[in-house]
Order: C-alpha cells, then sequence, then structure tokens
C-alpha cells in the first residue's frame, strides 16, 4: 500500500475484511465516510482501477487460495464470496484466470499427505 492515501488503505482494508459480504462502491464509501464518486475517482487514481475491479479481484483471488487449501465445493465458495450464482463465479473466475475452477483445483490443491504421497515418503 505504498504511496496511497489513508483513504484508500482504509477502502482496501474495509474491501479485504468484508469479502464475504455483499460489497458495492456505496457500501464501501459509506462505511469509510466519502462519497461514491469522489471514492471512485481517488481509488482510480490512486491503484489504477476501479473499485469494483479491484473487489472482483481480491474475490477471485480468496477464491483461488480456498480452492488450492480447502475442499469447499465450489457452489460454498461462490456463496461465501457472494457471486450471484455458481455459474456467475465460474464466468468471472474463467475471465480473471483463464481456468474453470475445477481445472484450477485439479492443478492447485494441496494433496493431504496420505495415500500416494505417504507411500512415498514412508515405504
Amino acid at each position: 500500500n505504498y504511496g496511497l492515501s489513508a483513504k484508500i488503505v482504509k477502502a482496501i482494508d474495509y474491501i479485504y475484511d468484508n469479502l464475504h459480504h455483499p460489497l458495492t462502491v456505496k457500501i464501501v464509501a459509506e462505511n469509510i465516510g466519502l462519497s461514491e464518486t469522489y471514492l471512485s475517482k481517488l481509488f482510480k487514481k490512486e491503484t489504477g482501477t476501479s473499485v469494483s475491479s479491484y473487489i472482483r479481484s481480491r474475490r477471485i483471488e480468496a477464491a483461488q487460495n480456498m480452492l488450492k487449501y480447502s475442499d469447499y465445493s465450489y457452489d460454498e465458495i461462490s456463496s461465501y464470496l457472494c457471486f450471484s450464482s455458481q455459474s456467475h463465479f465460474t464466468s468471472i473466475f474463467k475471465k480473471e484466470t483463464g481456468y474453470t475452477p475445477k481445472v484450477f483445483r485439479d492443478q492447485h490443491f494441496r494433496k493431504s499427505f496420505t495415500g500416494e504421497t505417504a507411500k512415498k515418503y514412508f515405504t
């Protein structure tokens, strides 16, 4: 957050803390005490991206971590991160990452230390 104003740092912190709640520019602005217009202009100026794009990117980042490190279903992840539906989540995820959630999980999931992995180390 180097070089960002206190107001934008506050907005970013609010977004991170509330990824599992509905978030709009209006909600963020109200919670940090700025008008929507001012927040939008300042956020874009300082970060180079819009508030809504930033929220979407952070949600996809959170989804990637959930896909890698948990066994939550795609629907549970979609719901937890406030996507309107699993198909919307899948569409946005693919647009942002180039992969469907299933392909991403298949390639990145941390396998538990059992089964074949354990046999490799203990036999």
